[in-house]
């Protein structure tokens, strides 16, 4: 079973936490101008953009076709958050095209001196040919499109990935704190660090040639202070939340623990991503039991869900 893991990365600051506002416009990716109909079009998630004129691309599941969620000519995944992602090439090796990135301005510019949580979820396309482990956001005060050497954008991310971003099912955490120069008011999204050997990891796929990501829940959010003897607090959820036995004939155990003051949830989709059943999580408990005779034979989805963030998402297969 594969878990989600939070890939906390680059660690600039810890600090003390307080409600914010996130900067990112349209951050999960549910808003556009008109639904895509095929690839190449982040430009319609305004105000999303490509910068660099290559061919990122929008999913949403208003389009029935090649750009659809969770089913697209790409692939299958289901959204992080909502209906809608984004998706890029980080290392690009299809028709010669170089490295894939996007960008958007933010709501407001950044404070100098001001502490800034930044992060992003990714998943990897189940068919692509590699992982790599430098994926990785870059603030900047204006805008930036230079490709480099080998059609790389030659800047230094901020926030970056150092382990290889190989799950193809959950949606992999990438964040970290950061200080403010002050004036910074774009993100840009991509794979900053020219090709070496090292940083990429062969999945054993064969169907494109590069390292295919979708991108889901952006967020910059300024905190009410730094503090070097904090970091965020994150479920690891590889014995936090165990569903067995997997596969099952309908009847299954779910196994978990919550904080005192956390509100959990379990839901369960088919292969279309219809919502099945909703389960609700009691803190006082540490165990659920399922029983339901409405499975048929076949695969489904299950999340679980803290506070309204995905802590986990695997696979439920029915045999009966």
């Amino acid at each position: 079973m594969k878990n989600i893991v939070f890939y906390t990365l680059f660690l600039l600051f810890t600090f003390k936490l307080s409600a914010q506002v996130n900067l990112v416009p349209n951050s999960s990716f549910e808003i556009y101008s008109t639904c895509p109909d095929g690839l190449s079009q982040i430009n319609k998630a305004t105000p999303w953009y490509d910068p660099t004129g290559a061919s990122s691309d929008y999913f949403n599941v208003c389009d029935t076709g090649y750009a659809n969620v969770p089913y697209s000519s790409m692939g299958y995944q289901q959204a992080r958050t909502g209906v809608g992602y984004a998706g890029l090439f980080a290392l690009n090796y299809f028709n010669n095209d170089g490295n894939e990135y996007i960008q958007v301005k933010l709501n407001s510019v950044l404070m100098q001196d001001s502490c800034y949580l930044v992060e992003f979820y990714c998943n990897l396309h189940n068919k692509v040919d590699y992982a790599i482990n430098k994926l990785g956001a870059y603030l900047s005060n204006t805008a930036v499109s230079t490709m480099g050497s080998g059609s790389v954008m030659s800047y230094t991310p901020q926030i970056v990935s150092t382990l290889f971003l190989t799950d193809t099912l959950n949606w992999m955490r990438i964040a970290g704190y950061y200080k403010a120069n002050g004036g910074e008011q774009y993100i840009t999204i991509g794979d900053f660090k020219p090709f070496t050997a090292g940083d990429t990891l062969n999945t054993g796929n064969d169907t494109y040639p590069g390292a295919y990501y979708y991108i889901d829940d952006v967020t910059v959010e300024k905190l009410s202070g730094c503090d070097t003897t904090l970091s965020v607090p994150d479920y690891t959820n590889n014995t936090m939340f165990i569903l067995y036995p997997n596969p099952n004939d309908g009847n299954m155990l779910l196994d978990y623990s919550l904080n005192t003051s956390d509100k959990g949830e379990l839901t369960i989709y088919d292969i279309a991503g219809k919502l099945m059943y909703k389960y609700s999580l009691d803190a006082s408990a540490n165990q659920i039991i399922i029983s339901h005779q409405g499975f048929n034979n076949g695969i489904y989805f299950y999340r679980i869900k803290v506070n309204n963030q995905i802590v986990k998402s695997d696979k439920l297969i029915i045999i009966k």
